[in-house]
């Protein structure tokens, strides 16, 4: 098990970002290949067109104008064509530009909506364990605001640095086609540039990975402060929280600036080296003009053309240079939102496991040996075997493994050593999906989801007809109190039923639990908030409802498992006595003792 990270804690970012990483992230949208090789013919074509119209301001100025005094023949006819073609692809430009943006959002959007599909499929197919040892806002902002950041450049700034880019490309190619020493002197002073701007962007990047560390801080405080609100109202700690949420902010404010400064440096200074790029060009321009000395002189057209294509190869580099700062960020992005997605699940179906139709019920547990961190067991050498229908109680001191035991049955953790069998057949050998199709789960915290009541009932079984969920209400003994309600079974409940009182949420899940009609039932202090009353009708329900059924139930009150078949008192890591209620007083041990004590209190 991994170390268990908290809000305070900066995460350790195992692999850094490279190419390959990229190249996964340009995969996301492999069914729109046609889109890819549409957005480079698209940029190609915006950066000749945007090219161009120079070339034809040359063959004006150096073969249309008037050369010595003397005005060609056709000057009116050749300017027209020229000049209607230079409109024409003037034009083109624009619906060229329009259409490339247009494209590039289309795929940006896909790659993201691919992506964040992956990105939740994952985390869903993700053990327990790897939830146990992150807060859940830092699990969030990876969903969110990372992958809302890369969406955003896909989308506004990857057309913009591909176009610059091919732009950039294709006006050092024009300039050397005209004149091979300019392009060599460009090439020579670009080179620093582009060594100075990596070396910037590298320096970035760290920066915004510790700011991205700072953010997932705070986010994962403000998403456990929203959970625990109550709690925090109830001890006075809005003073305090507020405190630590202000520290943390400083935090991310100090990191935000650090990695700004980097950010602020590549507006004046791209523009300042790119200025000064300019100028050298220019005077080495001048030089090839005014003198003999340094190869053939230049024309006038030539040079206004090279003028021209400098501008947009300088230009092309300064947008470059900007957009450093989005890839900085989006890097570091990708580094986390990868990271993710490369931990591998631990609980997962083996090769050739079995898609069981139905169980009978019998479970085994053999010599099974558990631990959540390595070198703490919390389970030594259990042995347990339950018979088909069977009602099995667990009592025991809190922290002895009750909930453990359970929980390994349904296959939320995996066993250290052993096995455990549902008829025979190591669970580890049967598809997930068909183990907890079998095994019904009740957890002592109850969870409901925002809805209505009749959709959180059939949240275990989507097909149900309401009047199933209805009949599985009357059952669970949760029909009375829903129907009291003005809007009944669709009551719209809040986040996590906040609306119903503490035993009507366990109701409501217990009836969830029998609609799925799993032939084993495991219920987990299912019962903890039930007034008497309706606990004395749901016990006499048990020996209807899950007859026939292999149930767990773990409970505090006494009175809720007198009537198990087999009481089981775990501690000290494992099975301490087994047997019925009569068995275990009459043995007067540690189960007798619990009785005595609880009937004194």
């Amino acid at each position: 098990m991994n170390k268990k990270n908290l809000y305070f804690e900066d995460e350790i970012t195992e692999e850094k970002f490279n190419w390959f990483m990229l190249k996964r992230l340009v995969h996301y949208a492999g069914e729109l290949k046609s889109t890819y090789i549409k957005l480079i013919v698209l940029s190609v074509a915006t950066s000749l067109l945007a090219l161009i119209p120079a070339a034809i301001n040359m063959k004006i100025i150096n073969e249309i104008l008037p050369q010595n005094g003397t005005v060609p023949d056709n000057i009116i006819a050749d300017s027209a064509i020229l000049l209607s073609f230079w409109f024409t692809l003037s034009i083109g430009g624009v619906v060229s530009n329009y259409i490339t943006s247009k494209v590039s959002t289309k795929l940006g959007n896909q790659i993201i909506c691919n992506l964040r599909k992956d990105l939740f499929d994952h985390l869903m197919e993700l053990s327990f364990e790897y939830y146990d040892n992150r807060p859940t806002g830092k699990i969030l902002v990876r969903v969110t605001n990372y992958t809302d950041e890369i969406a955003n450049f896909f989308i506004n700034d990857m057309t913009r640095v591909l176009g610059n880019v091919f732009l950039m490309v294709l006006a050092f190619v024009s300039i050397a086609f005209i004149e091979i020493r300019m392009a060599a002197v460009t090439f020579a002073v670009s080179i620093p540039i582009f060594f100075l701007m990596w070396i910037l962007a590298r320096a970035l990047h760290r920066k915004v990975r510790v700011e991205r560390n700072k953010q997932s801080n705070r986010t994962a405080f403000v998403a456990e402060d929203i959970n625990g609100l109550e709690v925090i109202k109830a001890f006075n700690r809005e003073a305090l929280n507020d405190e630590i949420f202000t520290e943390l902010s400083d935090k991310y404010l100090n990191a935000y600036m650090g990695s700004t400064r980097y950010r602020e440096m590549f507006f004046p200074l791209s523009h300042f080296i790119i200025q000064m790029l300019c100028n050298i060009v220019l005077y080495v321009t001048a030089l090839f003009i005014t003198t003999n000395h340094i190869g053939t002189p230049l024309t006038l057209g030539a040079l206004i053309t090279i003028t021209t294509y400098m501008q947009r190869f300088s230009n092309a580099v300064f947008v470059i240079c900007q957009r450093l700062q989005s890839i900085s960020n989006v890097t570091s992005n990708i580094e986390r939102i990868f990271e993710v997605m490369d931990t591998p699940p631990k609980i997962v179906n083996k090769n050739g496991a079995k898609d069981v139709k139905s169980v009978t019920g019998r479970v085994d547990l053999e010599e099974v040996d558990f631990s959540y961190v390595p070198g703490v067991p919390i389970l030594e050498q259990v042995d347990l075997h339950v018979e088909p229908g069977q009602m099995i109680a667990l009592v025991g001191p809190t922290g002895a493994g009750k909930t453990t035991i359970v929980s390994l049955l349904s296959r939320f953790y995996d066993i250290d050593s052993g096995s455990i069998k549902i008829d025979g057949t190591d669970i580890r050998d049967m598809t997930l999906e068909s183990l907890r199709k079998h095994v019904g789960v009740m957890m002592q915290d109850t969870f409901l989801f925002r809805g209505t009541i009749m959709d959180n009932i059939r949240f275990s079984k989507p097909d149900a007809a309401d009047e199933e969920c209805i009949e599985a209400a009357k059952k669970a003994f949760a029909h009375d109190f829903i129907m009291k309600k003005e809007a009944g079974y669709e009551t719209m409940l809040s986040n996590n039923g906040s609306e119903l009182s503490g035993g009507e949420k366990q109701l409501v899940s217990f009836a969830r639990l029998l609609l799925a009609e799993p032939q084993i039932i495991i219920l987990d202090e299912a019962t903890s908030n039930i007034d008497t009353q309706t606990e004395q009708a749901i016990q006499k329900m048990f020996a209807t409802v899950l007859k026939g059924k292999t149930s767990f139930i773990i409970a505090h009150r006494l009175s809720t498992i007198r009537n198990a078949d087999r009481i089981l008192y775990i501690d000290k890591k494992g099975i301490l006595e087994d047997g019925s209620h009569s068995e275990l007083l009459q043995k007067g041990g540690y189960y007798a003792k619990l009785v005595r004590h609880s009937e004194s209190a």
